[in-house]
């Protein structure tokens, strides 16, 4: 899934994505300059992609402290980028939201997408397996000096996902050399948000 921080005003989101940098940069083990290398697939369709997906696990967010049912919708535009959609419930019961727009920057690597968040923010977001109908894997790695700052999604179509297929997605994450012991669970228990 795609970065979930809050949309808040630009004061307080300026401090939330710092703070998401200094804490996410502060659980990954220093020294360690190289993003593992888990390429994007070589094939991706958008169109099959669309619609609406579940997180199941991802690796820590500080926009997505303590929210639970995130879900994001994403929906196929004329000229080939995806628009995005994606929502959270917060401890306190407010669904929290975020809104941006995906493309992949090079043809020849379609899963390999740059977002462009409405709050003015880029990301990334590889897209490392998915059969379309089920579930994907979204991973993505910035290097910042000493230090990689690693994000990690298992996304499915229904609130939940069979465990041999979490289980594969943790083996290519663990294979790569990526901190697994980052992977929490995303409690999928409010049905669907959109």
């Amino acid at each position: 899934m795609i970065v979930c921080t809050p949309h808040v005003s630009s004061d307080r989101f300026t401090f939330t994505m710092l703070s998401t940098l200094l804490t996410v940069c502060g659980l990954v083990a220093s020294g360690m300059a190289a993003c593992p290398d888990i390429p994007s697939l070589e094939v991706f369709e958008a169109a099959q992609y669309a619609g609406h997906w579940y997180e199941i696990q991802r690796y820590p967010l500080i926009g997505e402290v303590g929210e639970t049912c995130v879900q994001t919708n994403y929906t196929l535009q004329a000229d080939g980028s995806v628009r995005l959609e994606n929502r959270g419930r917060k401890p306190d019961g407010v669904i929290d939201s975020i809104t941006g727009t995906a493309r992949a920057e090079d043809p020849a690597h379609p899963a390999e997408l740059s977002v462009l968040f409405d709050e003015g923010f880029q990301g990334s977001y590889n897209v490392i397996r998915t059969d379309y109908s089920a579930s994907a894997l979204v991973y993505t790695c910035t290097p910042l000096g000493d230090i990689i700052l690693e994000n990690a999604w298992f996304l499915s179509r229904e609130p939940t996902m069979d465990q041999a297929v979490q289980d594969e997605y943790t083996r290519i994450l663990a294979d790569a050399g990526s901190d697994i012991s980052q992977l929490s669970v995303t409690p999928q228990d409010c049905g669907s948000l959109f």
